[in-house]
């Protein structure tokens, strides 16, 4: 007997144990029929599912996500269509091989990654279809495998892995149980909201473009797999996005959006919301005549919303343990770059002031929007201290190992690892008044002019033009780091006047200058956003991140950075609209 036919039949008795033994009569299902299917279809198939001279699988996994989900906005005052759908859709995960060389983390020349079987299920608990349509998705997902299997061994059967890492890491068996939340989702009142925070816009005419969007999700997950993990997960989001766009005389783009978060809607701040969409808007029309940033280097200050964004899209993608896939020699240049943090474990990478820990544990009582119990894995949720007084101890992991980092930290969020509430600590930080003083003392020693604060800064899931600009990206070689446009900052002068920047982008953006924040605030600054680190992200019908979507919130105070570049965006300019705007003509009338 082989070693996987070992593992296999191991996991199988304990299958058995775990699911089989302890499965009451049909009609006496407490976790109702879609769990009952699942279990009985996974029994069978660790059983009897094998080709001909083929292994069998060692892993399955199913997942089923059952979502009432509303999708609707405004723009002016009037309503954009609304979209109401409930959907149950199963995921199939299935390994074959044995654990430290199984089918999975491959990638063919197309680049994209194996496309997860799913399927559709029918909204009633139908036991016998739900098995029927679980039957045919393991079939598909168990050939798919296979066929994976042999190009990965064919790929590397002349090479040596330069590193000798599993593609699996086994999990203690769990257990957790919600009910569904079977409350209907408020179309009336998220309709009347969006219509009116959008109608603030109205009465600023020098805004070309607004819009404001909500999407509401009430999200039941079904998991179970073959080493006797089972769960149930309720998963319920509310968020609102405003955003507003215009041009200046010379045709530059200013564009700015806000967000709104909650578990369900009746946490949604409805008076924040008004608030933040008559901010939006007039903070793009004071830019629209403001002067561009020809070019900067030195202290910059940043803070609030924007040091939030700055550090999720710097630094955060580098604390996930996501591995390079196996491709191809020819292939692989053109696949993802090796994470640099990897290399970095043990060493430095924040400034000895700061720790960063994340904890799904955190009530969302608290404002805290990304825990939850158990991860997309079954694994229970638990703190993971990440980066301690600026050292690197580890990255956030599913059960995919990473060089490094053999066990999962319980962060798996659909395809891959990511934060849940992720807290960036200090125990030296400054009174505001401090701060600015020691801002203040080192612009000059610096002997510049004026120095930058940057309050707000763009974020790559959310697009005016329905799309994701996806300039989110680490470049390999040269570790620069790619991260939105600033959309409210001001040049400081000694003399404390203020001058409001119309566009600026951070350039030559390292890991070398977060090691070199110099101060921070002692208050944080707690900050939601949603979130998606899968190589294609799903957007809603309106360029605003879908429903489900994890979110994730960041505890983190302003960052005094000793020195950062930032300059004029480098994009080229559109010409502003031939003919002027209505509210204009209006005016002048």
């Amino acid at each position: 007997m082989t070693e996987s036919e070992a593992h296999r039949k191991g996991l199988f008795a304990a299958t058995l144990g775990a699911l089989v033994g302890v499965i009451p009569p049909f009609g006496a299902e407490p976790e109702g029929a879609t769990m009952h299917a699942l279990r009985d279809e996974l029994a069978r198939s660790m059983a009897e599912l094998r080709m001909d001279g083929m292994p069998a699988p060692y892993f399955i996994a199913y997942t089923v996500v059952d979502a009432d989900t509303i999708e609707t906005g405004a723009s002016f005052g009037a309503l954009l269509p609304t979209t109401e759908s409930r959907s149950r859709r199963l995921q199939v995960e299935l390994r074959v091989g044995e654990p430290a060389f199984d089918n999975t983390n491959y990638r063919d020349r197309s680049f994209l990654p194996t496309r997860a079987q799913t399927r559709t299920l029918p909204l009633a608990d139908d036991y016998q279809e739900i098995r029927r349509q679980t039957w045919l998705a393991t079939d598909a997902a168990y050939k798919q495998a296979l066929e994976m299997l042999a190009k990965k061994r064919a790929v590397l059967q002349n090479e040596t892995r330069s590193e000798d890492v599993a593609d699996f890491h086994a999990q203690e068996p769990s257990s957790h149980f919600e009910e569904p939340d079977t409350s209907a989702l408020p179309v009336a009142e998220v309709r009347d909201l969006v219509r009116q925070a959008s109608s603030v816009f109205v009465d600023m005419p020098l805004v070309y473009n607004s819009t404001v969007n909500a999407t509401l999700s009430n999200r039941h997950i079904t998991y179970v797999n073959s080493e006797g993990t089972a769960f149930t997960r309720s998963d319920p989001h509310a968020a609102v996005w405003v955003r507003a766009r215009t041009q200046a005389e010379d045709g530059a783009v200013v564009d700015d959006f806000a967000a709104v978060h909650g578990r369900h809607w009746d946490e949604v701040d409805r008076d924040g919301l008004l608030a933040s969409a008559r901010e939006v808007g007039e903070n793009v029309a004071a830019r629209r005549a403001a002067p561009d940033l020809t070019r900067y280097t030195g202290p910059v200050l940043v803070t609030g919303q924007a040091a939030a964004e700055l550090f999720a899209q710097a630094v955060m993608p580098r604390l996930l343990g996501k591995r390079a896939p196996d491709m191809t020699p020819q292939f692989r240049r053109f696949g993802a770059s090796r994470n640099p943090f990897l290399d970095k474990l043990g060493g430095r990478v924040l400034p000895r002031l700061l720790t960063v820990v994340d904890d799904p544990t955190i009530a969302a009582a608290d404002g805290f929007l990304g825990g939850f119990p158990v991860d997309d894995d079954g694994v229970p949720a638990a703190p993971t201290t990440l980066v301690e007084r600026g050292i690197l101890r580890t990255l956030l992991s599913t059960r995919n190992p990473v060089p490094g980092v053999d066990a999962s930290t319980g962060n798996r969020r659909g395809a891959g690892p990511l934060p849940s509430n992720l807290l960036v600590t200090t125990a030296r930080g400054l009174a505001p008044a401090d701060l600015n003083e020691e801002f203040a003392q080192l612009v000059a020693e610096w002997g510049t002019e004026y120095g930058v604060v940057v309050h707000r800064l763009g974020n790559p899931s959310v697009s005016q033009d329905g799309a994701s600009t996806a300039r989110m990206i680490v470049l390999g070689a040269s570790q620069e780091t790619s991260v939105e446009g600033v959309t409210l900052a001001y040049k400081v002068f000694a003399d404390g006047r203020r001058e409001l920047i119309r566009n600026a982008e951070f350039t030559a953006l390292s890991e070398a200058a977060f090691k070199d924040i110099v101060a921070v605030s002692e208050a944080p600054n707690v900050y939601t956003m949603s979130y998606d680190a899968s190589d294609f992200p799903s957007f809603s019908f309106s360029g605003v991140p879908a429903p489900g979507t994890p979110r994730i919130t960041i505890s983190i105070p302003d960052l005094l950075f000793e020195e950062l570049t930032l300059r004029k965006p480098s994009e080229n300019i559109p010409r502003p609209p031939v003919a002027g705007h209505p509210y204009f003509d209006d005016e002048r009338g």
